[in-house]
């Protein structure tokens, strides 16, 4: 099966939420925040025939090595403040997070309401949720597939968290947890999944709301690493799709030219290529990949016509050649894990690719998703 699909059948999206200025205010607001780099790959640039690389590194992100809890800590948030009333004042428009709703007094009425976090993960996610649950002094339980590492599995426990292993698939995993969230006592365990069961699903909306942050920083280094602000090219992994999501509806807003948005998928794990060739929402057999936080077989419901109508080009990389990516990024001290080196596997394979519009002068943005961790290459 070809590694690469291109994908004749989108179309231009309409109807998509504008930025939520409130995003970044709230990450601003929350402990060790900071920009992650935009680092530029001259080198790289110059071999694969374009003008810039440039790596989004979210190797450290709010004390933790990875993206996920940007989605992570706005969708819990905003769940908590809607369970005890607080939601119209948590977005009221004011660009500055009322005090009365600071993470602080968040604590406090998640606490005084007795709720519990639940979330399904492979990894980063989990760990995320469950640093939420210890800012806001409340309980998490964290579901994990059988396939996940030790490593992975005590990084959720030093959060406070208590971690459940289910003998199955991430997929299998999901529904164990959102049973076991359904029947917490009183009603109040908030289940913060960044996979939809339901296309009308909030929290993995507002999961991907949350990632705002990360490209609002972009639009604020472009110019500063390029001296302009055009961007041709964006290559983002794919597991559920949440992030791949936010790329699209980021980068729909008006301007001129609008940038390209490639994905990248473990070959064991292509659920969202297999869904764009087969025109509808497709669940493939997700087997193993040292890219565990991508290894899921099934998109969130709720970002798969977002994703068919905004993604150019899907692409796929086996484990090998994210290996060996790991190692040519750490070359030039960018420190990285299986997740976050396959979107530099997959543009040193697309820039080979007949039919790409990769050239001398595009601008391609990699998003690099987690730090180094251990893993395990199988033959």
């Amino acid at each position: 099966m070809p590694s690469v699909y291109i994908n004749t059948d989108r179309k231009p999206l309409t109807g998509l939420p504008p930025p939520n200025p409130k995003v970044k205010s709230f990450h601003q607001a929350l402990p060790l925040y900071r920009p992650t780099p935009l680092v530029s790959l001259p080198e790289i640039a110059q071999q694969l025939g374009i003008q810039y690389l440039l790596v989004k590194d979210e190797s450290s992100r709010l004390g933790l090595p990875a993206f996920k809890i940007l989605g992570a800590s706005w969708a819990t948030a905003r769940a908590v403040a809607k369970h005890v009333g607080l939601e119209t004042r948590f977005l009221a428009t004011s660009e500055n997070i009322d005090n009365d709703l600071s993470l602080k007094n968040l604590a406090s009425a998640a606490q005084t309401a007795d709720l519990a976090l639940y979330a399904a993960t492979d990894g980063n996610h989990g760990r995320a949720v469950g640093r939420m649950a210890k800012y806001l002094g409340i309980k998490a339980r964290i579901f994990i597939p059988g396939m996940v590492d030790e490593e992975t599995k005590s990084k959720i426990a030093s959060e406070g968290a208590a971690v459940e292993v289910v003998n199955g698939s991430y997929d299998q995993t999901m529904i164990a947890t959102k049973l076991a969230c359904d029947q917490h006592e009183g009603g109040k365990g908030l289940l913060i999944s960044d996979t939809a069961l339901e296309i009308e699903d909030e929290v993995p909306q507002w999961i991907v709301e949350g990632y705002q942050t990360m490209f609002d920083e972009i639009e604020e280094q472009i110019r500063e690493a390029t001296g302009r602000q055009t961007i041709t090219h964006v290559i983002v992994p794919v597991g559920a799709g949440s992030l791949a999501c936010a790329v699209v509806t980021h980068f729909s807003t008006p301007r001129s030219p609008k940038p390209e948005i490639m994905t990248v998928e473990p070959e064991s794990a292509a659920c969202l290529k297999a869904s764009l060739e087969a025109g509808k929402m497709t669940s493939v057999h997700a087997t193993y990949t040292i890219c565990t936080g991508m290894c899921c077989g099934t998109l969130s419901a709720s970002v798969w016509p977002i994703l068919r109508e905004g993604v150019t080009v899907a692409s796929t990389v086996n484990d090998q050649e994210v290996d060996k990516a790991i190692h040519t990024l750490q070359e030039y001290s960018i420190s990285t894990g299986p997740c976050g080196a396959a979107s530099f596997a997959a543009i040193q394979k697309l820039a080979r690719v007949e039919g790409i519009q990769l050239g001398p002068n595009s601008v391609v943005i990699i998003l690099c998703t987690e730090a180094k961790r251990g893993y395990e290459l199988r033959a």
